[in-house]
């Protein structure tokens, strides 16, 4: 059961009522010029013999010549219009001389019958156009929210294949890390599955998230690897919501493409929150058997970023990607609302 208060305001923004709102705006508009002429009670009857006869033409050109110009019937509608002014005008000229002893005013009746369908023609297909432009808006946000989904759904499955063929290859070689692993991997995924599920969410949890990727990952390596991973956060990231799962693919793509067991190899991420912006870089090796060409063709990750980086901040983050002889580095500035 709707609530009265529910119905009153339903009823008050209702099509009928703003046709209402729209000719009462011209009875009083009217009534109050006509009081200068002549007493109160003529005066409401005047402004009201007055509306009427504005209102027939006006909802025949809107319920009855509507469909032939539907139907691109254009001369056809004119013509049907122009006969409605004319009669239109004829009704109220000779009415209004019977009735209120007015001079005949023919001509003024042709305009002031045009003025009003004209007017109202005009409120018309301006909200025809606004309610189009509407339905067009409300329909690209769905597409682009679709997007985002299959955006996010894509890169869950890359970051867990990928992590699960590390956690295979330790428990091939019955390593004492795969616990750990398995510990750090279900920390990551509790994210992705229901913290990644919102808008918004703070940047110290993709933080955390980041940590938990660089320690599941360094239990790949041992000591005497040449391997150096660092990760340096600078600013007030406790007061920055971004949206999940933004800057760990970045991450993702540098341990996948960028870390050699046989070569020396590094991997530097650094984290900045500066004003309103935000700065994200993550610079890694290269190496011959593994180039960003190799990485552009079978990894989803940055592809994925940037698409929902133009989705979600348009005009508003840059992102800068260089491939150099030794390295490969993402920079990514974002404008953001602390």
């Amino acid at each position: 059961m709707i609530a009265p208060d529910r119905k009153v305001y339903r009823l008050l923004n209702s099509r009928p009522a703003y046709h209402l709102y729209f000719w009462g705006f011209f009875f009083i508009g009217f009534l109050l010029q006509s009081l200068k002429e002549r007493p109160f009670v003529d005066s409401i009857t005047y402004t009201a013999s007055f509306i009427v006869l504005l209102i027939i033409p006006v909802y025949l050109n809107f319920f009855v010549l509507d469909r032939l110009f539907n139907q691109k019937k254009y001369y056809l509608y004119s013509l049907s219009l122009c006969v409605i002014i004319l009669i239109s005008a004829i009704i109220m000229d000779n009415a209004f001389i019977l009735l209120f002893q007015e001079w005949p005013m023919f001509v003024n009746r042709i305009i002031t019958v045009s003025v009003f369908i004209a007017l109202t023609t005009a409120i018309k297909f301006a909200k025809i156009g606004f309610d189009q432009k509407l339905a067009f808006q409300e329909m690209k946000t769905k597409q682009l929210q679709t997007e985002l989904n299959l955006l996010k759904a894509q890169i869950n499955p890359h970051f867990l294949f990928n992590t699960l063929n590390n956690l295979y290859g330790l428990a091939r070689k019955n390593n004492s890390g795969t616990a750990d692993g398995i510990a750090r991997l279900s920390h990551l995924m509790r994210y992705m599955i229901y913290d990644s599920d919102v808008e918004k969410i703070s940047l110290e949890k993709e933080v955390a998230q980041i940590k938990h990727l660089i320690d599941l990952h360094s239990l790949r390596f041992l000591a005497e690897d040449d391997i150096d991973i660092s990760f340096k956060t600078i600013g007030n990231i406790d007061q920055i919501n971004i949206p999940p799962m933004l800057l760990i693919p970045f991450v993702e793509n540098a341990f996948k493409h960028g870390i050699s067991i046989s070569n020396k190899s590094f991997i530097h991420i650094h984290l900045e929150a500066q004003d309103e912006h935000l700065f994200f870089s993550v610079k890694n090796s290269i190496h011959h058997k593994n180039t960003h060409d190799d990485a552009q063709k079978h990894g989803v990750g940055l592809k994925n970023v940037k698409r929902r980086l133009e989705i979600l901040f348009p005009n508003r983050f840059n992102l800068d990607i260089q491939e150099k002889k030794l390295s490969f580095e993402a920079h990514l500035k974002l404008a953001i609302k602390i």
